[in-house]
């Protein structure tokens, strides 16, 4: 991409129309294939199924002409057509035609925009006899989002969604499925519309990532099941398939929403082979390319997340991927120069991604996840403190001579955060949190942008929400900095609201979640500071300079100490938080409804982006102490 001179981001950006813009018409229409073998299979032979893929592919072309030649949609000149399809909700009548037809359009308007996967023949409307005899899965769950979200017909989605769930179900006992089946399970996996109209509850727990995480999974063994992982690079003779590019866009989008959703919720990844490189560039993707100056540059945002993708996967396999490791690397410091890498390879995106010229709405999304990356990279270190800390309270507990400490991530920055030696990375965490509420508070619209956006960004929002909970319990914001966030997350909470056409919906939900927890943060009374409390003071934990070479971050103990409050009565005050990980939603919602203290193995677990088991058992680690209070 050429280098341009742009204007002042206000300018640039022109937040004052948030409308979404409609999609635009490609030169390029893939032609619609059936589960046929292509020519590229049988040059690549590798095993048995590929030998019956031939097989059938010979029957077929042997069947006589007359059986082939079948009556079919395509033939059918004008839509009365079209209500003799054996599509089951025209056959049936549930749906009828100017139905279907409303349905595609508010998607192709409100909901497209923010995840552009469908091919641009699905909008044709002339085409859309073929579009339903032959991608009825990619159909049946454009009409399914289309429809999750209207408030004076929810029998349509109703209808919709029972229909999809038994195309689903016949898909997860073998039933056939095309490379539709894919792309209708991926835009069911952001959007995750059957739990957020079920009846979830009224305050958000992260019920949607069970459908998430089970709708992107089925999506990738599908994709490997039909070769899909063949078209992870560009190769010399993909003329030969007229449908390439739609799979090499297919396969790519598994292989992102893989590794978004996987830690997003902290489990391992569905997909075990190579992705795709980060060589590929926006010509390779050409139904997402523009057409006209004004069309939308859905290429080159694309290509811009696919490397942020690729960021976040290798942030997750150097810091995140193995338990052992990360305690290891929390306890020695070791995880420093890695983080410095993370930051400069982020900061080296954002130099240039984030000057992309694209609707706003557009925008802010890559913004909310370029801030998102940074809080994931930031929040290693500042748990890292956390742990160092409570190894060290571990070991003052054991003594003989030390008071009974509480084995709890309060009171560790009070006073003298600037003091901790991961301060930087404290510092710009925090940033990262703000800069994602500030991107939705000021540039996002929340009846006509964030109400259609994907389930992620509304995660995101909570993700930082609880993130600044945790940094204001352990003294992290005080002050005028701890009014103005807490301004922030009531214009967040009021943002969410606006975006909800229900008491369901995600909007609604999460902005309960995040009034409840933060009311329970306004309850919390900071630890009080006495005369002549100052860096340095002597209190339980014997002097600053004592400590210095047990944690980089112990002197933060200093100056709560013995003038004031006691610490076991400041403790007291904030044993009732709760010692859940920030991306645990199930976790912190029971805490947010919950009266009292969680306890057990509850609380932790969430925090690394991979199933922690039982790793109480895993015993001590070189660096000092038990590992206590695993979870930030």
């Amino acid at each position: 991409m050429g280098t341009t001179t742009t204007p002042p981001l206000g300018q640039r950006l022109n937040f004052s129309s948030l409308e979404p813009n409609p999609p635009r018409p490609t030169q390029e229409e893939t032609s619609v294939q059936g589960t046929g073998t292509t020519p590229m299979e049988f040059d690549n032979l590798q095993n048995p199924s590929d030998a019956l893929g031939i097989l059938a592919r010979v029957a077929e072309e042997d069947t006589p002409a007359a059986a082939q030649d079948r009556p079919n949609f395509a033939r059918l000149p004008d839509p009365p057509g079209l209500r003799a399809s054996p599509y089951r909700l025209l056959a049936d009548g549930k749906l009828s035609v100017n139905q279907i037809v409303q349905l595609i359009q508010r998607y192709r308007s409100l909901y497209h925009p923010y995840y552009p996967l469908a091919p641009p023949h699905v909008f044709d409307l002339s085409r859309l006899h073929e579009v339903a005899q032959k991608e009825p899965h990619l159909l049946t769950a454009i009409l399914v989002i289309a429809s999750k979200d209207l408030v004076e017909e929810t029998h349509m989605y109703e209808i919709c969604a029972d229909h999809m769930k038994s195309m689903i179900s016949d898909l997860a006992a073998g039933g056939p499925g095309d490379v539709d089946a894919v792309e209708a399970l991926l835009l069911l996996a952001e959007w995750a519309p059957f739990t957020q109209r079920a009846q979830s509850g009224k305050v958000g727990k992260g019920e949607e990532d069970r459908e998430a995480w089970n709708s992107s999974g089925l999506a990738l063994r599908l994709a490997y099941f039909l070769g899909l992982e063949k078209y992870s690079f560009k190769v010399t003779d993909d003329g030969k398939d007229p449908q390439f590019s739609r799979k090499l866009l297919v396969w790519t989008a598994c292989y992102i929403a893989d590794r978004t959703i996987s830690i997003r919720i902290g489990k391992a990844f569905w997909s075990r082979g190579p992705g795709p490189l980060t060589s590929l560039r926006r010509d390779h993707y050409p139904s997402l390319l523009p057409q006209t100056p004004n069309d939308e540059d859905y290429a080159s945002i694309f290509q811009a997340t696919l490397e942020l993708t690729s960021l976040f996967s290798n942030v997750h396999d150097v810091l995140y991927s193995n338990v052992g490791t990360s305690f290891r690397s929390h306890l020695s410091g070791s995880y420093i120069k890695f983080i410095d890498d993370f930051r400069a390879a982020s900061y080296s995106w954002n130099a240039v991604w984030g000057t992309l010229t694209c609707s706003p709405n557009l925008k802010a999304m890559l913004l909310m996840s370029y801030n998102y990356l940074r809080l994931y990279v930031n929040a290693f270190a500042f748990q890292a403190t956390v742990r160092r800390v409570q190894s060290t309270l571990a070991e003052e507990r054991t003594s003989a001579t030390s008071p009974m400490i509480p084995q709890s991530p309060s009171r560790l920055f009070y006073n003298n955060v600037g003091a901790v030696g991961d301060a930087r990375f404290i510092y710009e965490g925090l940033d990262a949190a703000k800069a994602i509420l500030t991107t939705c508070n000021n540039f996002i619209d929340p009846e006509k942008a964030l109400r259609f956006m994907p389930l992620r960004f509304f995660l995101y929002l909570v993700y930082s929400g609880v993130f600044l909970f945790r940094a204001k319990i352990v003294g992290v914001i005080e002050g005028e900095e701890e009014r103005g966030i807490r301004r922030m997350i009531d214009e967040t909470i009021d943002r969410l609201q606006r975006s909800s056409v229900g008491m369901q919906h995600l909007g609604s939900r999460y902005s309960q979640l995040l009034k409840l927890l933060w009311e329970k943060a306004d309850n919390h009374k900071p630890p009080g500071r006495g005369r002549g409390s100052h860096v340095g003071h002597r209190n339980h934990f014997g002097d600053a300079a004592g400590l210095a070479h047990a944690t980089p971050a112990a002197s933060s103990q200093a100056g709560s100490g013995s003038m004031g409050e006691s610490p076991m009565a400041n403790n007291a005050n904030v044993e009732g938080i709760g010692d859940f990980s920030w991306t645990d939603l199930n976790t912190i919602g029971e805490f947010a409804v919950s009266q009292g203290q969680l306890t057990g193995m509850d609380v932790f677990g969430g925090f690394l982006p991979l199933e922690v088991g039982n790793v109480w058992d895993m015993g001590p680690f070189e660096g000092g102490g038990e590992m206590t209070g695993m979870a930030f």
